[in-house]
């Protein structure tokens, strides 16, 4: 079984002018180490692309064959902000799924940036468990969106197609959420709604053996990386001492 991860990429110091949730660190070219640990503690992708929204931040790069790093002119902006018909995030989606495709990968993973995640072949396992499908994505339950796009899987054969389908939804980013275009554009396809736990969902139990997590507040981020075994003492203190 051979796949693809892909991600987007994009980090600044600057107030943000849109609802932003969970801690900053996430958003953090730091939070990029342990996203990179997890990738190497529980997944066996041939090829990792990362898309970057002409950021003015970028995190220390690993001495990894497998990392290619890929420069769009400008950043697209968050999808709430209108910026753009499409924003950043679905311009690395259709980018980085193109590389998949283009790779000859079985699948393409979508592991987006400040997805933090645990249990060995966590990848592998999602997939066994939906052999038939064509996009495996964890379900909305409990958030206020049809699915979670953490960790989206795609069957590469069927990456032209869905494509197609996503750019030729009308609506801008900002009016029809990414993960509303995701669930429209597979229309057709067998999309597998997967149990993954958590994400966006709370509450958390760090002792699963697998799981993933967007959003973290920092009192998550230190029990996280405890279980990891990784990446403490890149976190701020969870209480800052005043003389």
């Amino acid at each position: 079984m051979s796949y693809s991860i892909v991600t987007g990429w994009y980090a600044d110091n600057r107030a943000r002018d849109y609802k932003a949730y969970g801690d900053d660190f996430v958003r953090s070219a730091e939070c990029f180490d342990i996203w990179y640990h997890c990738i190497r503690a529980f997944t066996s992708p041939s090829n990792i692309l990362v898309i970057d929204s002409a950021s003015p931040l970028r995190p220390r790069m690993p001495e990894d064959p497998r990392i290619s790093w890929v420069n769009l002119k400008r950043n697209y902006g968050h999808a709430v902000q209108g910026h753009s018909a499409l924003c950043g995030w679905s311009r690395a989606l259709l980018l980085g799924l193109s590389y998949g495709f283009a790779n000859g990968d079985l699948y393409t993973v979508l592991l987006e940036q400040g997805t933090l995640f645990y249990g060995k072949d966590i990848i592998e396992r999602q997939i066994a468990a939906h052999p038939d499908a064509d996009i495996i994505a964890p379900n909305g339950s409990g958030t206020p969106q049809p699915l979670q796009t953490g960790i989206l899987i795609f069957r590469s054969a069927m990456i032209p197609k869905f494509v197609e389908n996503y750019t030729r939804v009308a609506a801008s980013d900002d009016a029809l959420s990414p993960e509303k275009k995701v669930a429209l554009a597979g229309n057709g396809m067998k999309i597998a709604f997967s149990d993954l736990p958590f994400g966006r969902r709370r509450p958390i139990d760090i002792s699963a053996d697998h799981f993933f997590l967007r959003h973290c507040n920092l009192a998550e981020l230190h029990a996280f990386t405890t279980r990891l075994g990784f990446g403490k003492e890149l976190l701020p203190p969870l209480q800052r001492q005043f003389a």
